[in-house]
């Protein structure tokens, strides 16, 4: 994005736009105190972060016409204020949100004539919160509206529909030959943990030409399970003394499998191991051993992911995130894709092919909070809520975030912050719709939005 100015704002507080009577802004900041811990081994300051907070402050034109900026911000209410700060006017564009309390309004007259007006808002009980206008600044609806799609940064993701020729491949190399020791790990968000028939995270396995290898697959019983062949025919599975069937559809989690192919007892040893972090694995059941030391067909199948015998078979329904192949346990990448919103990235340096209807997206998992500013309405009843797509409605059809409807609107001005779960998960896209039940003629409003990144406790 390119360089801007401070051209263009707009200013709203409890719903009533006040750019037009505001001089400067003074500042709008926040983020958590800066709490002293400095012991006394450091010869420089340490600090932690404490509550977070916020703050906006301007100075607003002398302006006592009914509904300007004296009758807006002269009362200073004992309640709390919604402030939001537009940086630009077009939908996408960022903006700061505050609810907070007004502490001052504070007339100044110079000595060149001049009348203007210092305001503070101090937050209460939230931080200052950065987020994206969803509509214009504002938006004008005369009736019941869907309105454009704004594109949110996440973590990124391959979709895969579980239906056949929709994967993502790599063609066969050299490093993917692995005949030892091996560790496959993902990444992956399961539709259902418990699927309907056996499904391939991670597989080198092509049944045509007896090219079988390896592939790990979550089972219908939410179990996980190595495959392997040793001459590229038949086919020897290891299973999960342990399942995954408590998670629930659409949880993501991180899954493992090791072999280590001889592990000196004349045996080979296959484990299985979760995560939440893909650091730190913890054993899923108990270790899985068999007498007569192994090995892996190397073969000249593709690395793909979410399916076996090149996307026709044992097909995944979910996301995947990122999956790793590792020749020997704990031992070097050989393949390392990573899905991103532009196509998947492999650390090793493969390249992969997303195929068919395969799409790459992105989500945020710590919910969300969006602020409303109705400046004016004229109607019965509206309800302004927010809706989620993978793909901007592409394929993925929008649907109503989960707690992400405001309370219905009947007059105004006014505004309202909303909050969803804290553990939400929020796709790539959102938009803002209005409906209605009575009907209306005349809403004018903004909507911002804010999705969490990272954990957000209030």
């Amino acid at each position: 994005m390119a360089k801007s100015n401070g051209l263009g704002m707009q200013l709203y507080v409890d719903g009533y736009a006040i750019g037009d009577d505001t001089k400067e802004i003074g500042e709008i900041g926040g983020g958590p105190a800066a709490l002293d811990y400095t012991p006394i081994t450091k010869s420089a300051m340490v600090r932690i972060g404490g509550q977070r907070d916020g703050r906006m402050n301007w100075t607003a034109f002398f302006n006592p016409s009914n509904g300007e900026t004296h009758d807006v911000l002269g009362a200073l209410p004992t309640s709390g204020r919604y402030a939001m700060g537009c940086i630009a006017t077009t939908i996408g564009s960022p903006a700061a949100s505050l609810y907070g309390k007004q502490i001052n309004y504070d007339p100044t007259r110079p000595q060149d004539g001049s009348l203007s007006v210092a305001v503070n808002v101090q937050g209460d009980g939230y931080g200052l919160e950065w987020g994206e206008l969803l509509t214009a600044a504002p938006r004008h609806d005369t009736a019941a509206t869907d309105g454009s799609g704004v594109e949110f940064p996440g973590q990124a993701y391959l979709q895969l529909p579980g239906s056949s020729g929709n994967t993502a491949t790599t063609p066969d190399a050299a490093a993917l030959d692995i005949v030892g020791d091996i560790d496959i790990r993902a990444h992956i968000a399961a539709d259902d943990w418990t699927p309907a028939a056996d499904s391939a995270i991670v597989a080198k396995f092509l049944t045509t030409g007896n090219q079988r290898s390896y592939s790990l697959l979550l089972s219908t019983a939410g179990a996980l399970v190595l495959a392997f062949s040793t001459d590229g025919t038949a086919v020897i599975s290891k299973t999960s003394t342990a399942n995954l069937s408590a998670l629930a559809a659409g949880a993501s989690a991180w899954v493992r499998a090791t072999m280590d192919v001889d592990n000196g007892a004349s045996g080979y040893t296959v484990r299985f191991y979760t995560s939440t972090d893909g650091t730190t694995w913890t054993q899923l059941g108990l270790d899985v051993v068999t007498a007569t030391a192994t090995s892996i067909h190397a073969g000249t199948a593709v690395l793909e992911l979410g399916s076996r015998n090149g996307g026709t078979t044992d097909l995944l329904a979910g996301k995947v995130f990122e999956a790793e192949v590792r020749t020997g346990i704990g031992g070097t990448a050989v393949a390392h894709p990573v899905a991103t919103t532009s196509g998947i990235t492999d650390l090793t340096g493969l390249v992969w092919t997303v195929n068919g209807t395969a799409s790459l997206s992105n989500r945020t998992v710590h919910g969300l909070q969006a602020y409303l500013h109705v400046v004016a309405f004229t109607g019965a009843d509206a309800t302004i809520k927010l809706q989620e797509s993978s793909d901007n409605g592409a394929t993925d059809t929008w649907t109503d975030v989960v707690g992400g409807a405001f309370t219905a609107v009947t007059t105004g001005p006014q505004a309202q912050r909303i909050q969803t779960a804290r553990g939400l998960t929020v796709e790539r896209y959102l938009r803002v719709v209005s409906t209605t039940s009575g009907g209306f003629t005349s809403l004018v409003f903004v909507v911002a939005a804010v999705k969490n990144e990272t954990e957000v406790l209030l």
